[in-house]
Protein backbone atom coordinates (compact mmCIF):
# COMPACT_ATOMS: atom_id res chain seq x y z
CA UNK A 1 0.00 0.00 0.00
CA UNK A 2 2.83 2.67 0.85
CA UNK A 3 4.76 1.63 -2.39
CA UNK A 4 1.10 3.07 -4.12
CA UNK A 5 1.14 6.23 -2.22
CA UNK A 6 4.82 6.59 -3.11
CA UNK A 7 4.41 5.89 -6.43
CA UNK A 8 1.18 7.66 -7.10
CA UNK A 9 3.20 10.92 -5.41
CA UNK A 10 5.78 11.12 -7.70
CA UNK A 11 3.61 10.54 -10.99
CA UNK A 12 1.21 13.91 -9.28
CA UNK A 13 4.45 15.52 -9.21
CA UNK A 14 5.64 14.46 -12.69
CA UNK A 15 2.14 15.31 -13.91
CA UNK A 16 3.02 18.91 -12.13
CA UNK A 17 5.96 19.20 -13.73
CA UNK A 18 4.54 18.43 -17.32
CA UNK A 19 1.31 20.88 -17.04
CA UNK A 20 3.59 23.61 -15.08
CA UNK A 21 6.88 24.74 -14.71
CA UNK A 22 8.67 22.58 -17.47
CA UNK A 23 5.83 24.01 -19.58
CA UNK A 24 7.10 27.25 -18.96
CA UNK A 25 10.68 27.15 -19.42
CA UNK A 26 11.97 28.93 -22.56
CA UNK A 27 14.72 28.81 -24.85
CA UNK A 28 16.30 31.95 -26.58
CA UNK A 29 18.73 32.29 -29.12
CA UNK A 30 19.66 35.51 -30.39
CA UNK A 31 22.05 36.49 -33.52
CA UNK A 32 23.00 40.25 -35.46
CA UNK A 33 24.66 40.28 -38.93
CA UNK A 34 25.38 43.35 -40.92
CA UNK A 35 23.85 44.85 -43.63
CA UNK A 36 26.28 47.41 -44.91
CA UNK A 37 26.56 47.41 -48.69
CA UNK A 38 29.71 45.69 -50.35
CA UNK A 39 32.08 47.47 -52.58
CA UNK A 40 29.22 46.48 -55.09
CA UNK A 41 27.02 48.22 -55.82
CA UNK A 42 29.36 51.08 -54.99
CA UNK A 43 26.51 53.92 -54.83
CA UNK A 44 23.44 53.28 -53.31
CA UNK A 45 20.33 55.99 -53.03
CA UNK A 46 19.42 56.35 -49.66
CA UNK A 47 15.40 56.31 -48.29
CA UNK A 48 13.00 58.09 -46.04
CA UNK A 49 13.11 61.60 -48.05
CA UNK A 50 11.54 62.88 -51.87
CA UNK A 51 14.02 65.81 -50.89
CA UNK A 52 16.37 66.91 -51.99
CA UNK A 53 14.74 66.31 -55.81
CA UNK A 54 18.43 65.13 -57.22
CA UNK A 55 18.91 62.72 -54.08
CA UNK A 56 21.34 61.34 -51.40
CA UNK A 57 23.60 58.90 -52.30
CA UNK A 58 25.91 56.96 -50.10
CA UNK A 59 29.18 57.35 -52.28
CA UNK A 60 32.37 58.46 -51.32
CA UNK A 61 35.72 58.93 -53.25
CA UNK A 62 38.94 58.23 -51.36
CA UNK A 63 42.27 59.16 -52.99
CA UNK A 64 44.81 55.85 -54.13
CA UNK A 65 48.35 56.82 -53.30
CA UNK A 66 49.47 53.45 -54.61
CA UNK A 67 47.54 52.02 -57.53
CA UNK A 68 48.41 48.36 -58.31
CA UNK A 69 49.72 47.72 -62.21
CA UNK A 70 46.51 46.88 -63.39
CA UNK A 71 45.12 50.35 -62.43
CA UNK A 72 47.68 51.84 -63.94
CA UNK A 73 47.15 50.58 -67.66
CA UNK A 74 43.73 51.19 -67.52
CA UNK A 75 44.02 54.80 -66.72
CA UNK A 76 46.94 54.86 -68.98
CA UNK A 77 44.26 53.20 -72.08
CA UNK A 78 42.31 55.89 -70.97
CA UNK A 79 44.60 58.84 -71.34
CA UNK A 80 45.17 57.68 -74.56
CA UNK A 81 41.70 58.08 -75.78
CA UNK A 82 42.18 54.93 -77.73
CA UNK A 83 38.70 53.40 -77.41
CA UNK A 84 39.00 51.45 -80.74
CA UNK A 85 35.98 52.72 -82.25
CA UNK A 86 36.46 56.02 -84.67
CA UNK A 87 34.29 58.65 -83.76
CA UNK A 88 33.24 57.26 -79.83
CA UNK A 89 34.50 59.20 -76.66
CA UNK A 90 34.29 55.83 -74.21
CA UNK A 91 33.58 51.98 -75.18
CA UNK A 92 33.14 48.89 -73.44
CA UNK A 93 32.97 45.19 -74.02
CA UNK A 94 30.68 42.84 -72.51
CA UNK A 95 30.69 39.36 -73.21
CA UNK A 96 30.42 39.00 -77.60
CA UNK A 97 29.15 42.74 -77.68
CA UNK A 98 31.31 46.02 -77.79
CA UNK A 99 29.14 49.07 -76.44
CA UNK A 100 30.08 52.85 -77.51
CA UNK A 101 29.28 56.20 -76.56
CA UNK A 102 29.48 59.28 -78.85
CA UNK A 103 29.53 63.50 -78.35
CA UNK A 104 26.14 63.06 -78.79
CA UNK A 105 25.04 60.79 -76.08
CA UNK A 106 24.08 58.00 -78.18
CA UNK A 107 24.94 54.30 -76.79
CA UNK A 108 25.41 51.94 -79.37
CA UNK A 109 26.53 47.86 -79.48
CA UNK A 110 27.82 45.53 -81.96
CA UNK A 111 28.95 42.22 -82.20
CA UNK A 112 32.61 41.58 -81.75
CA UNK A 113 32.59 38.58 -84.04
CA UNK A 114 31.26 40.82 -86.61
CA UNK A 115 33.81 42.05 -89.20
CA UNK A 116 32.06 44.84 -90.63
CA UNK A 117 30.29 45.92 -87.40
CA UNK A 118 26.71 47.18 -87.27
CA UNK A 119 26.23 49.82 -85.00
CA UNK A 120 22.87 49.88 -83.48
CA UNK A 121 21.37 52.74 -81.02
CA UNK A 122 20.37 50.98 -77.86
CA UNK A 123 20.02 54.15 -75.48
CA UNK A 124 21.02 57.77 -74.71
CA UNK A 125 22.89 59.32 -71.92
CA UNK A 126 23.53 63.01 -72.57
CA UNK A 127 26.42 64.19 -72.05
CA UNK A 128 28.90 61.08 -71.30
CA UNK A 129 31.98 61.33 -71.05
CA UNK A 130 33.19 58.05 -69.34
CA UNK A 131 31.12 54.55 -70.20
CA UNK A 132 32.54 51.71 -68.22
CA UNK A 133 30.54 47.91 -67.14
CA UNK A 134 30.20 45.67 -64.37
CA UNK A 135 28.19 42.61 -63.87
CA UNK A 136 26.42 43.25 -67.57
CA UNK A 137 25.70 46.68 -66.30
CA UNK A 138 26.99 49.92 -67.72
CA UNK A 139 27.54 53.08 -65.66
CA UNK A 140 28.56 55.75 -67.50
CA UNK A 141 29.81 59.73 -66.26
CA UNK A 142 28.22 62.95 -67.53
CA UNK A 143 30.33 66.30 -67.49
CA UNK A 144 27.93 67.23 -64.83
CA UNK A 145 29.68 64.33 -62.37
CA UNK A 146 26.94 62.47 -62.41
CA UNK A 147 26.69 58.85 -62.34
CA UNK A 148 24.28 56.89 -63.99
CA UNK A 149 23.76 53.26 -64.39
CA UNK A 150 21.61 51.04 -67.48
CA UNK A 151 20.89 47.30 -67.29
CA UNK A 152 21.48 45.48 -70.63
CA UNK A 153 19.17 42.65 -69.35
CA UNK A 154 16.20 45.08 -69.01
CA UNK A 155 16.95 47.55 -71.65
CA UNK A 156 13.34 48.93 -71.48
CA UNK A 157 14.46 50.44 -68.25
CA UNK A 158 16.11 54.00 -68.50
CA UNK A 159 18.65 54.81 -66.91
CA UNK A 160 18.95 55.51 -63.03
CA UNK A 161 21.48 57.28 -62.13
CA UNK A 162 23.32 56.39 -58.75
CA UNK A 163 25.74 59.20 -57.67
CA UNK A 164 26.92 62.73 -58.13
CA UNK A 165 28.59 65.71 -57.03
CA UNK A 166 27.66 66.98 -53.54
CA UNK A 167 30.78 68.90 -52.10
CA UNK A 168 30.98 66.08 -49.46
CA UNK A 169 31.32 62.56 -49.80
CA UNK A 170 31.82 63.12 -53.72
CA UNK A 171 33.42 66.50 -53.62
CA UNK A 172 36.08 65.69 -56.88
CA UNK A 173 35.62 66.04 -60.52
CA UNK A 174 35.87 63.17 -62.46
CA UNK A 175 37.82 62.52 -66.03
CA UNK A 176 36.49 59.35 -65.99
CA UNK A 177 35.42 55.83 -64.29
CA UNK A 178 36.39 52.49 -64.73
CA UNK A 179 36.27 49.33 -62.92
CA UNK A 180 39.27 46.79 -60.87
CA UNK A 181 37.58 43.74 -60.52
CA UNK A 182 34.16 44.85 -58.14
CA UNK A 183 36.33 48.36 -57.36
CA UNK A 184 35.24 51.68 -59.08
CA UNK A 185 38.07 53.68 -59.72
CA UNK A 186 37.66 57.28 -60.27
CA UNK A 187 39.72 59.28 -62.24
CA UNK A 188 40.55 63.14 -62.07
CA UNK A 189 41.52 65.69 -64.43
CA UNK A 190 45.01 65.70 -62.87
CA UNK A 191 45.64 62.55 -63.00
CA UNK A 192 44.98 61.18 -59.66
CA UNK A 193 42.74 58.16 -58.79
CA UNK A 194 40.51 57.65 -56.15
CA UNK A 195 38.58 54.20 -54.74
CA UNK A 196 35.13 54.64 -54.75
CA UNK A 197 33.24 53.53 -51.22
CA UNK A 198 30.42 54.59 -49.23
CA UNK A 199 29.56 56.86 -46.85
CA UNK A 200 28.79 55.04 -44.00
CA UNK A 201 28.96 55.13 -39.84
CA UNK A 202 29.40 50.68 -39.93
CA UNK A 203 26.65 49.98 -37.85
CA UNK A 204 23.91 48.62 -40.77
CA UNK A 205 22.34 45.46 -39.54
CA UNK A 206 19.88 42.75 -38.89
CA UNK A 207 18.81 41.43 -35.32
CA UNK A 208 17.10 38.07 -34.80
CA UNK A 209 16.12 36.70 -31.39
CA UNK A 210 14.80 33.46 -31.24
CA UNK A 211 12.33 32.14 -28.55
CA UNK A 212 10.96 28.71 -27.92
CA UNK A 213 8.72 26.67 -25.39
CA UNK A 214 8.09 23.12 -25.42
CA UNK A 215 7.69 22.75 -29.50
CA UNK A 216 6.65 26.00 -30.30
CA UNK A 217 9.10 28.36 -31.40
CA UNK A 218 8.71 32.09 -32.34
CA UNK A 219 11.10 34.73 -34.11
CA UNK A 220 11.06 38.44 -33.64
CA UNK A 221 13.37 40.23 -36.13
CA UNK A 222 14.68 43.87 -36.76
CA UNK A 223 15.93 45.50 -39.45
CA UNK A 224 17.78 48.63 -40.13
CA UNK A 225 16.02 49.64 -43.59
CA UNK A 226 13.27 52.44 -43.92
CA UNK A 227 11.15 49.83 -44.91
CA UNK A 228 9.79 47.24 -47.29
CA UNK A 229 7.40 44.86 -49.27
CA UNK A 230 5.31 42.45 -48.03
CA UNK A 231 6.25 40.47 -51.33
CA UNK A 232 9.43 40.56 -50.16
CA UNK A 233 8.85 39.89 -46.46
CA UNK A 234 6.60 36.84 -47.70
CA UNK A 235 9.14 35.41 -49.56
CA UNK A 236 11.51 35.13 -46.62
CA UNK A 237 9.24 33.96 -44.46
CA UNK A 238 8.59 31.04 -46.94
CA UNK A 239 12.14 30.09 -46.63
CA UNK A 240 12.53 30.39 -43.30
CA UNK A 241 9.50 27.69 -42.86
CA UNK A 242 11.15 25.59 -45.88
CA UNK A 243 14.06 25.49 -43.48
CA UNK A 244 12.71 25.74 -40.48
CA UNK A 245 9.18 24.49 -40.55
CA UNK A 246 8.46 27.72 -38.65
CA UNK A 247 4.86 29.08 -39.90
CA UNK A 248 4.90 32.77 -41.17
CA UNK A 249 2.74 33.81 -38.38
CA UNK A 250 5.41 33.11 -35.94
CA UNK A 251 7.79 34.66 -37.64
CA UNK A 252 7.57 38.33 -37.16
CA UNK A 253 9.68 41.70 -39.09
CA UNK A 254 10.08 44.73 -38.12
CA UNK A 255 11.64 47.41 -39.74
CA UNK A 256 13.69 50.42 -37.71
CA UNK A 257 12.32 52.95 -40.65
CA UNK A 258 16.24 54.86 -40.01
CA UNK A 259 15.52 57.40 -42.89
CA UNK A 260 19.43 56.70 -43.60
CA UNK A 261 19.42 53.19 -44.95
CA UNK A 262 19.71 52.10 -48.76
CA UNK A 263 16.20 52.17 -50.55
CA UNK A 264 14.80 49.29 -50.06
CA UNK A 265 11.29 49.40 -51.65
CA UNK A 266 9.10 50.68 -55.13
CA UNK A 267 8.41 53.99 -54.25
CA UNK A 268 7.29 54.30 -57.98
CA UNK A 269 5.76 58.18 -57.16
CA UNK A 270 9.47 59.32 -56.35
CA UNK A 271 12.60 60.67 -58.05
CA UNK A 272 13.75 57.42 -60.95
CA UNK A 273 16.25 57.08 -58.29
CA UNK A 274 14.14 55.84 -55.67
CA UNK A 275 11.56 53.83 -57.93
CA UNK A 276 13.59 50.20 -58.19
CA UNK A 277 16.21 49.22 -54.95
CA UNK A 278 18.69 47.79 -55.70
CA UNK A 279 19.20 44.04 -56.45
CA UNK A 280 22.46 43.19 -55.85
CA UNK A 281 21.61 45.24 -52.32
CA UNK A 282 18.37 43.96 -51.55
CA UNK A 283 18.81 40.27 -52.98
CA UNK A 284 22.51 39.79 -52.36
CA UNK A 285 22.57 41.56 -49.19
CA UNK A 286 19.41 41.98 -46.87
CA UNK A 287 17.91 38.78 -47.56
CA UNK A 288 20.33 36.73 -46.93
CA UNK A 289 21.19 38.52 -44.17
CA UNK A 290 17.58 37.98 -42.51
CA UNK A 291 17.65 34.53 -43.01
CA UNK A 292 21.20 34.04 -42.21
CA UNK A 293 20.52 35.73 -38.41
CA UNK A 294 17.45 33.91 -38.21
CA UNK A 295 18.98 30.78 -38.66
CA UNK A 296 21.76 31.30 -36.44
CA UNK A 297 19.62 32.90 -33.74
CA UNK A 298 17.58 28.92 -33.75
CA UNK A 299 20.89 27.28 -33.64
CA UNK A 300 22.21 28.83 -31.00
CA UNK A 301 19.10 28.83 -28.23
CA UNK A 302 19.66 27.49 -24.99
CA UNK A 303 17.94 27.63 -21.93
CA UNK A 304 16.64 30.98 -20.80
CA UNK A 305 14.35 33.33 -18.72
CA UNK A 306 12.39 36.12 -19.28
CA UNK A 307 11.94 39.48 -18.27
CA UNK A 308 9.55 42.36 -19.22
CA UNK A 309 9.59 45.95 -17.84
CA UNK A 310 8.15 49.39 -18.82
CA UNK A 311 9.34 53.04 -18.66
CA UNK A 312 9.38 56.44 -19.87
CA UNK A 313 10.84 58.46 -22.31
CA UNK A 314 10.85 62.36 -23.41
CA UNK A 315 12.71 61.84 -26.74
CA UNK A 316 9.76 62.70 -29.10
CA UNK A 317 6.29 64.81 -29.87
CA UNK A 318 3.96 64.60 -32.01
CA UNK A 319 4.35 65.93 -35.09
CA UNK A 320 1.07 66.78 -36.85
CA UNK A 321 -1.32 66.85 -33.88
CA UNK A 322 -2.01 69.97 -31.60
CA UNK A 323 -3.75 71.09 -28.65
CA UNK A 324 -3.89 69.95 -25.04
CA UNK A 325 -4.40 66.10 -25.09
CA UNK A 326 -2.28 65.54 -28.02
CA UNK A 327 -2.05 61.56 -28.12
CA UNK A 328 1.81 60.60 -27.73
CA UNK A 329 2.79 56.70 -26.39
CA UNK A 330 5.70 57.52 -24.91
CA UNK A 331 6.30 54.11 -23.05
CA UNK A 332 9.78 52.33 -23.54
CA UNK A 333 9.17 48.69 -23.10
CA UNK A 334 11.74 46.24 -22.37
CA UNK A 335 12.63 42.14 -22.94
CA UNK A 336 15.24 40.94 -20.88
CA UNK A 337 17.05 37.74 -21.73
CA UNK A 338 19.03 36.20 -19.47
CA UNK A 339 20.68 33.04 -20.56
CA UNK A 340 20.91 30.50 -17.84
CA UNK A 341 24.20 28.73 -18.82
CA UNK A 342 26.52 32.17 -19.85
CA UNK A 343 24.30 34.91 -17.99
CA UNK A 344 24.61 36.74 -21.12
CA UNK A 345 21.98 39.35 -21.37
CA UNK A 346 20.01 40.16 -24.32
CA UNK A 347 17.78 43.38 -24.38
CA UNK A 348 14.60 43.92 -26.56
CA UNK A 349 13.61 47.62 -26.52
CA UNK A 350 10.67 49.43 -28.23
CA UNK A 351 9.37 53.06 -28.02
CA UNK A 352 7.49 54.53 -31.06
CA UNK A 353 9.53 57.66 -32.89
CA UNK A 354 11.07 58.51 -36.34
CA UNK A 355 14.79 57.93 -36.67
CA UNK A 356 15.19 60.86 -38.77
CA UNK A 357 17.15 63.54 -36.73
CA UNK A 358 20.15 65.02 -38.13
CA UNK A 359 19.76 65.01 -42.04
CA UNK A 360 21.81 68.14 -42.59
CA UNK A 361 25.65 68.14 -44.40
CA UNK A 362 27.45 65.00 -44.08
CA UNK A 363 25.22 63.18 -42.03
CA UNK A 364 22.55 63.56 -44.47
CA UNK A 365 24.57 61.27 -46.21
CA UNK A 366 26.00 59.08 -43.90
CA UNK A 367 24.27 55.35 -43.98
CA UNK A 368 23.34 55.21 -40.70
CA UNK A 369 20.74 53.33 -38.16
CA UNK A 370 20.11 56.92 -36.54
CA UNK A 371 19.37 56.93 -32.70
CA UNK A 372 18.12 52.95 -32.81
CA UNK A 373 21.66 52.14 -33.35
CA UNK A 374 23.36 54.74 -30.66
CA UNK A 375 20.88 53.71 -28.04
CA UNK A 376 22.52 49.70 -29.01
CA UNK A 377 25.91 50.68 -28.63
CA UNK A 378 25.45 52.58 -25.72
CA UNK A 379 23.47 49.63 -24.03
CA UNK A 380 26.14 47.31 -24.80
CA UNK A 381 28.93 49.89 -23.70
CA UNK A 382 27.12 51.27 -20.52
CA UNK A 383 25.14 48.66 -19.42
CA UNK A 384 26.70 45.30 -19.81
CA UNK A 385 24.51 44.36 -22.04
CA UNK A 386 25.13 41.50 -24.22
CA UNK A 387 22.95 42.03 -27.21
CA UNK A 388 20.18 44.91 -27.84
CA UNK A 389 17.46 45.11 -30.87
CA UNK A 390 15.35 47.76 -31.46
CA UNK A 391 11.37 47.30 -32.29
CA UNK A 392 9.94 50.05 -33.88
CA UNK A 393 6.54 51.26 -32.39
CA UNK A 394 3.73 52.64 -33.99
CA UNK A 395 6.14 56.01 -34.55
CA UNK A 396 4.35 57.23 -37.39
CA UNK A 397 3.50 60.56 -36.20
CA UNK A 398 6.21 61.04 -33.50
CA UNK A 399 9.13 62.98 -34.03
CA UNK A 400 12.23 63.18 -32.18
CA UNK A 401 12.53 66.33 -30.37
CA UNK A 402 16.88 66.57 -30.94
CA UNK A 403 16.23 66.99 -34.75
CA UNK A 404 20.12 67.14 -35.48
CA UNK A 405 21.84 65.50 -32.53
CA UNK A 406 20.62 61.91 -32.79
CA UNK A 407 23.25 60.87 -30.69
CA UNK A 408 21.97 62.71 -27.86
CA UNK A 409 18.52 61.01 -28.29
CA UNK A 410 19.96 57.87 -29.20
CA UNK A 411 22.09 58.34 -25.22
CA UNK A 412 18.99 59.77 -23.53
CA UNK A 413 17.08 56.74 -24.19
CA UNK A 414 19.82 54.41 -23.95
CA UNK A 415 19.39 56.19 -20.00
CA UNK A 416 15.73 55.95 -20.12
CA UNK A 417 16.14 51.58 -20.87
CA UNK A 418 18.86 51.38 -17.95
CA UNK A 419 16.42 53.02 -15.65
CA UNK A 420 13.83 49.82 -16.08
CA UNK A 421 16.63 47.41 -16.32
CA UNK A 422 17.78 48.85 -12.68
CA UNK A 423 13.81 48.16 -11.20
CA UNK A 424 12.36 44.91 -10.51
CA UNK A 425 11.44 43.25 -13.88
CA UNK A 426 7.88 40.81 -14.11
CA UNK A 427 9.01 37.57 -15.28
CA UNK A 428 7.11 36.19 -17.89
CA UNK A 429 6.05 32.57 -17.92
CA UNK A 430 3.61 30.70 -19.95
CA UNK A 431 2.60 29.10 -23.22
CA UNK A 432 3.53 30.27 -26.97
CA UNK A 433 1.11 31.35 -29.40
CA UNK A 434 1.19 33.19 -32.70
CA UNK A 435 -1.09 34.74 -34.94
CA UNK A 436 -1.59 36.50 -38.32
CA UNK A 437 -4.95 38.47 -38.97
CA UNK A 438 -5.81 40.97 -41.77
CA UNK A 439 -7.79 43.71 -42.22
CA UNK A 440 -8.63 44.48 -46.05
CA UNK A 441 -10.42 48.03 -46.84
CA UNK A 442 -12.15 48.33 -50.11
CA UNK A 443 -11.08 51.16 -52.96
CA UNK A 444 -13.61 52.46 -53.77
CA UNK A 445 -12.33 56.00 -55.14
CA UNK A 446 -8.91 56.56 -56.10
CA UNK A 447 -7.22 60.14 -54.17
CA UNK A 448 -8.41 62.29 -57.47
CA UNK A 449 -11.25 61.15 -59.45
CA UNK A 450 -10.26 63.18 -62.86
CA UNK A 451 -6.71 61.72 -62.83
CA UNK A 452 -6.13 63.26 -66.25
CA UNK A 453 -6.95 66.91 -64.98
CA UNK A 454 -5.17 65.76 -61.76
CA UNK A 455 -2.39 64.98 -63.89
CA UNK A 456 -2.82 68.13 -65.61
CA UNK A 457 -2.67 70.64 -63.36
CA UNK A 458 -0.04 69.25 -61.27
CA UNK A 459 2.16 69.16 -64.43
CA UNK A 460 2.37 72.88 -64.53
CA UNK A 461 4.17 73.32 -61.58
CA UNK A 462 7.62 71.98 -63.51
CA UNK A 463 10.54 71.42 -60.97
CA UNK A 464 8.36 71.09 -57.99
CA UNK A 465 8.91 67.95 -56.02
CA UNK A 466 5.38 67.76 -54.85
CA UNK A 467 3.60 68.21 -58.18
CA UNK A 468 6.04 66.05 -59.96
CA UNK A 469 5.44 63.41 -57.58
CA UNK A 470 1.44 63.76 -58.29
CA UNK A 471 2.21 63.24 -62.01
CA UNK A 472 3.94 59.72 -61.59
CA UNK A 473 0.94 59.20 -59.18
CA UNK A 474 -1.69 59.70 -61.88
CA UNK A 475 0.44 58.23 -64.38
CA UNK A 476 0.60 55.14 -62.09
CA UNK A 477 -2.46 55.19 -61.91
CA UNK A 478 -3.36 55.12 -65.15
CA UNK A 479 -1.50 52.78 -66.18
CA UNK A 480 -2.93 49.93 -63.29
CA UNK A 481 -6.23 50.59 -64.69
CA UNK A 482 -5.31 50.23 -68.27
CA UNK A 483 -3.74 46.21 -67.64
CA UNK A 484 -6.53 46.11 -64.72
CA UNK A 485 -4.03 45.52 -61.90
CA UNK A 486 -5.94 48.82 -60.00
CA UNK A 487 -5.70 47.42 -56.32
CA UNK A 488 -9.25 46.88 -55.16
CA UNK A 489 -7.97 46.26 -51.32
CA UNK A 490 -5.79 48.22 -48.75
CA UNK A 491 -4.61 45.50 -46.12
CA UNK A 492 -3.55 45.89 -42.80
CA UNK A 493 -2.07 43.44 -41.59
CA UNK A 494 -2.52 42.65 -37.72
CA UNK A 495 0.13 39.83 -35.92
CA UNK A 496 -0.29 38.50 -32.82
CA UNK A 497 3.40 37.24 -30.65
CA UNK A 498 2.18 36.04 -27.04
CA UNK A 499 5.45 34.84 -25.04
CA UNK A 500 3.67 33.90 -21.93
CA UNK A 501 2.44 36.63 -20.43
CA UNK A 502 3.76 38.72 -22.90
CA UNK A 503 2.10 39.97 -25.73
CA UNK A 504 3.61 41.72 -28.85
CA UNK A 505 0.87 42.81 -30.97
CA UNK A 506 2.91 43.85 -34.77
CA UNK A 507 0.70 46.11 -37.49
CA UNK A 508 2.15 46.41 -41.15
CA UNK A 509 2.21 50.08 -42.31
CA UNK A 510 3.57 53.19 -40.12
CA UNK A 511 1.48 53.40 -37.90
CA UNK A 512 0.73 56.49 -35.68
CA UNK A 513 1.07 56.92 -32.12
CA UNK A 514 -2.60 56.52 -31.32
CA UNK A 515 -2.72 52.76 -32.58
CA UNK A 516 -0.45 51.66 -29.16
CA UNK A 517 -2.43 53.72 -26.85
CA UNK A 518 -5.83 52.32 -27.97
CA UNK A 519 -4.66 48.65 -28.26
CA UNK A 520 -2.48 48.56 -25.29
CA UNK A 521 -5.88 49.51 -23.42
CA UNK A 522 -7.59 46.35 -24.90
CA UNK A 523 -5.76 44.20 -22.00
CA UNK A 524 -4.96 46.59 -19.16
CA UNK A 525 -4.08 43.64 -16.74
CA UNK A 526 -1.60 42.33 -19.72
CA UNK A 527 1.86 42.94 -20.35
CA UNK A 528 1.24 44.33 -23.83
CA UNK A 529 3.56 46.08 -26.86
CA UNK A 530 3.13 47.28 -30.03
CA UNK A 531 5.04 47.76 -33.03
CA UNK A 532 4.15 49.60 -36.23
CA UNK A 533 6.11 48.95 -39.34
CA UNK A 534 5.70 45.09 -39.16
CA UNK A 535 6.08 43.00 -42.51
CA UNK A 536 4.94 45.56 -44.77
CA UNK A 537 5.45 49.17 -45.09
CA UNK A 538 3.23 50.02 -47.82
CA UNK A 539 1.90 53.83 -46.33
CA UNK A 540 0.66 55.25 -43.71
CA UNK A 541 -1.71 54.25 -40.87
CA UNK A 542 -3.43 57.11 -39.62
CA UNK A 543 -6.80 58.03 -37.50
CA UNK A 544 -9.51 60.23 -38.38
CA UNK A 545 -8.02 63.11 -36.54
CA UNK A 546 -4.82 63.02 -39.79
CA UNK A 547 -7.75 62.27 -42.56
CA UNK A 548 -10.02 64.97 -41.65
CA UNK A 549 -7.00 67.39 -41.22
CA UNK A 550 -5.44 66.54 -44.96
CA UNK A 551 -1.66 66.56 -43.80
CA UNK A 552 1.31 64.56 -45.05
CA UNK A 553 0.02 61.42 -42.34
CA UNK A 554 -3.90 61.45 -43.41
CA UNK A 555 -3.28 62.17 -47.45
CA UNK A 556 -0.18 63.38 -48.77
CA UNK A 557 1.85 60.48 -47.67
CA UNK A 558 -0.73 58.19 -50.00
CA UNK A 559 0.94 59.75 -52.92
CA UNK A 560 3.87 59.11 -52.12
CA UNK A 561 3.65 55.33 -51.60
CA UNK A 562 1.73 55.12 -54.81
CA UNK A 563 -1.57 53.99 -53.14
CA UNK A 564 -4.90 54.23 -55.00
CA UNK A 565 -6.88 55.82 -51.94
CA UNK A 566 -6.73 57.13 -48.34
CA UNK A 567 -8.25 54.67 -45.66
CA UNK A 568 -11.90 55.64 -44.49
CA UNK A 569 -11.88 58.05 -41.43
CA UNK A 570 -13.19 54.78 -39.45
CA UNK A 571 -9.88 52.83 -39.69
CA UNK A 572 -8.90 53.22 -36.30
CA UNK A 573 -12.09 52.23 -35.11
CA UNK A 574 -12.81 49.10 -37.59
CA UNK A 575 -8.56 48.03 -36.35
CA UNK A 576 -9.23 48.12 -32.99
CA UNK A 577 -12.55 46.09 -32.80
CA UNK A 578 -10.99 43.49 -35.02
CA UNK A 579 -8.24 43.23 -32.42
CA UNK A 580 -10.83 43.00 -29.67
CA UNK A 581 -12.96 40.61 -31.51
CA UNK A 582 -10.12 38.24 -31.98
CA UNK A 583 -8.88 38.81 -28.84
CA UNK A 584 -5.41 36.92 -29.86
Amino acid sequence: MLMKIKFYLLFCIALCCTNGFAQTAYHAGFAQKSIEPQDYPFSLALAGYGLPRDGRFTLKWVKQTTPDAAVRKQMETILSKKTGVPGSVASVVIGNRSYMADSSGKISSAGLSEKRKTWKQITVLPGIQSLTAHAGVLFGLTNKNEIWKYDIQENKEPWVKIAQFNGLAYNIELKAIFFNGNQLIGLDKDRLLYKATHQTEGFLGVEALAIAQQKQRVVLVTVDLCGFNADFINDIKAEVYKKHKIPASAVLINASHTHFAPGSQSWTTWGPHNQRPDKAYLYGVVRPAIISSITTAISSMAPAELYFGRGKTAIGFNRRLKGADVPYDNDVDVLQIINKKNKNKTVLFSTGCHPVAGNVGLTGITISANYPGITRNYLKKEGGITNAMFVQGCGGDINPKEEVEYIKTGEALGKDILNVLHKELRKIEGNITFFMDSVNFPVTKLIADDLEDFKAKNSLAIGDVYAEKNVRWAELMQDLKKNNKLPTQMPVYIQTVNIGSWKLVGISRETVTEYSIGIKALWPDRMVSVAGYCNDVSSYLPTSKHIRGGGYEGYDSFLWYGQPAIFPESVYDTILQRIKDQNH
